[in-house]
């Protein structure tokens, strides 16, 4: 089920053609308790207010889908889908319209498979697939409708790795991966999984991106490093090897998903930057693989050297949160200084002074056109050019 809306979450989305006004930028510690005012639509620049965080961007066809994320000024998420052949109508997907559907309001990653299936990783929430007409939903314990006595039950250790899922990949066959909390889930054919953790060579259970290279090997980012895996053997990279950079770098208020001790682990902090903690991963046309760090920058593997980039070289923040390569083969990060751009010598980056409507930037699309699409804490910016 759907609800048609043309106010979003209780507010105006006026997607892509209502300017929103423009406030100075506050200091950085009032930016993560409060997000102040996103700059105005440009002829360059187009944005759109969620409220909700916009924690990932996909496209359809002519539809454009946003997971979202509770911000800390807006208890609301779901799921957002756009179609770009209009202005202002939308569908928005919560767990109270699509009766349990989704299962939670933080969806932090969504994929569309061959078949034109929508999968959502959630936050808590487990992983919901949506074929168009019916919700099923897969977690550690079964699978199913959200029907009662519609479930199926798994098998001991044979379901989702773990409720926490942040990030969606398809090989080439089709196989669907998801990284969780608990490690890298695969689905088989019979809906069940096989979870890979650190028993099995992962650097940590804490996954969080993942990526297949075109040689068909996985990499995994972790809390505790990269990890590759040929389908036989494993190997893992940490800070030791070149992971990141020393920086000692705090995030006022981490407002991404983090907290002090975090998976109720007090041994884990996220506060302050982490060369091991690996966020967002995208492998580019030469097969250079290039790590986001929490904190620690943005790390380039060829194979065999690494490289790091940070604010000194010209990112625009060193909080790794999104990767994406656009369809001329140019990187861009989403970071907590802004969205910055690599063609392979040099890095500019855009900020809320430019036209970007937040300079945290969680997520990244590239629709069909190369127009480059930025899901920040209040909403997106559609970067037109560039």
């Amino acid at each position: 089920m759907k609800t048609h809306h043309r106010l979003a979450l209780g507010t105006c989305i006026a997607l892509l053609v209502q300017p929103i006004a423009y406030s100075a930028p506050s200091p950085m510690h009032d930016m993560a308790r409060k997000p102040v005012a996103p700059a105005a639509s440009t002829s360059q620049w187009h944005n759109v207010t969620t409220r909700s965080k916009v924690m990932s961007i996909a496209f359809e066809g002519h539809y454009l889908w946003l997971g979202l994320s509770p911000s800390s000024t807006f208890p609301k998420g779901g799921v957002i889908r756009h179609d770009l052949n209009t202005e202002k109508d939308f569908d928005l997907y919560t767990i109270q319209n699509t009766h349990g559907g989704l299962m939670s309001e933080g969806v932090y990653k969504v994929a569309i498979d061959k078949k034109g299936n929508k999968w959502f990783a959630t936050y808590g929430g487990g992983l919901a697939k949506f074929d168009g007409k019916t919700w099923t939903n897969y977690t550690a314990e079964g699978y199913g409708p959200p029907a009662p006595n519609a479930w199926k039950s798994y098998p001991e250790g044979a379901g989702l790795g773990d409720m926490w899922a942040y990030d969606i990949a398809f090989d080439k066959t089709g196989t669907m991966w998801v990284a969780t909390w608990k490690g890298a889930s695969r689905m088989n054919r019979d809906n069940t999984f096989t979870t890979y953790a650190t028993k099995d060579g992962l650097a940590d259970k804490w996954v969080y991106a993942l990526g297949i290279d075109s040689h068909g090997t996985y990499w995994f980012g972790t809390e505790g490093g990269v990890s590759r895996y040929d389908g036989k053997s494993w190997k893992s990279y940490t800070h030791k090897d070149g992971l990141g950079a020393d920086l000692k770098e705090a995030i006022p208020g981490n407002p991404h998903h983090g907290q002090a001790a975090h998976h109720a682990d007090p041994k884990k902090s996220n506060l302050a930057s982490n060369p091991n903690y690996v966020m967002s991963l995208a492998i580019d046309r030469r097969d250079n693989k290039w790590f986001g760090t929490w904190g620690s920058g943005l790390s380039r593997f060829d194979g065999k050297k690494w490289k790091t980039y940070t604010t000194h070289d010209g990112l625009a923040g060193n909080f790794i949160f999104a990767l994406a390569l656009d369809k001329k083969g140019v990187l861009w990060a989403g970071t907590n200084g802004g969205v910055s751009r690599f063609d392979g010598k040099n890095w500019k980056s855009y900020t809320r002074k430019d036209g970007l409507m937040d300079d945290f930037v969680y997520s990244i699309g590239v629709d069909k056109d190369n127009n480059k699409w930025f899901g920040t804490r209040t909403g997106v910016s559609k970067l037109s050019q560039d």
